[in-house]
């Protein structure tokens, strides 16, 4: 470290580490490998089979990455990517005015639920009236995220926390309701029985700082079968 640089306060450098441990990437994806494995030994096998390469949960920030994960609920992966294929060649180019302009039966025509039209629309309305800024929730902590995305009609914690892992690459995220990381948890424990939401976040807690990555890495095995 220089002169100059080293005559920053602490604080402020202690912020901007903080802050940089919150995205995933080459470095903090290393950090957390290390971790995870110290706190849970069966990670280790995981990591070897993976050849310690982590296939990133990715989504676009903003509307597209939220209405994707919209898509995405309660179906399995190949359907929501199918379904949202074809939203995405109706509506072009993909932004919140051009989806309202969008009727609700061509929406219904390419897969989407009554239901989630209805919440993709209110989703669309909002960031059009200025009532949801989306690019302002980069600059919030993961709790205010997903405060603000759980008041939406349509959006729950589940979704909410996988914008802040799958858009934002935050890495300390772990969407304990997911059944995919209930199933892989008990195939890497060899538990009789499969774990419940509370279960798994007891479980994940030594896991923190890195549960995003703990979370990615549990997905693939879950995939796998």
């Amino acid at each position: 470290m220089t002169g100059r640089s080293y005559c920053h306060s602490k604080r402020k450098l202690q912020i901007n580490f903080m802050k940089a441990k919150q995205i995933l990437n080459e470095q903090t994806i290393k950090e957390a490998f290390k971790h995870l494995v110290k706190k849970e030994p069966l990670f280790e096998s995981v990591l070897i089979e993976k050849n310690y390469e982590l296939v990133l949960f990715n989504k676009k920030k903003g509307f597209e990455g939220l209405i994707s994960l919209i898509v995405d609920q309660q179906l399995s992966v190949a359907s929501a990517k199918a379904i949202f294929g074809r939203l995405k060649r109706l509506v072009k180019p993909f932004n919140a005015k051009n989806f309202i302009e969008v009727n609700d039966d061509s929406l219904k025509g390419v897969g989407l639920s009554v239901q989630k039209v209805d919440y993709c629309k209110g989703v669309a309305y909002k960031v059009v009236n200025g009532d949801l800024n989306l690019k302002s929730l980069e600059k919030k902590n993961d709790s205010e995220v997903i405060a603000e995305l759980v008041k939406i009609k349509g959006i729950g914690e589940w979704t909410a926390k996988c914008y802040l892992l799958a858009c934002l690459k935050r890495v300390d995220v772990w969407p304990a309701a997911d059944l995919g990381l209930m199933v892989a948890i008990q195939r890497l424990k060899g538990l009789e029985n499969r774990p419940n939401e509370l279960t798994i976040e007891e479980i994940a807690k030594p896991w923190s700082p890195y549960r995003s990555v703990a979370a990615l890495l549990l997905w693939s095995t879950y995939d796998k079968e």
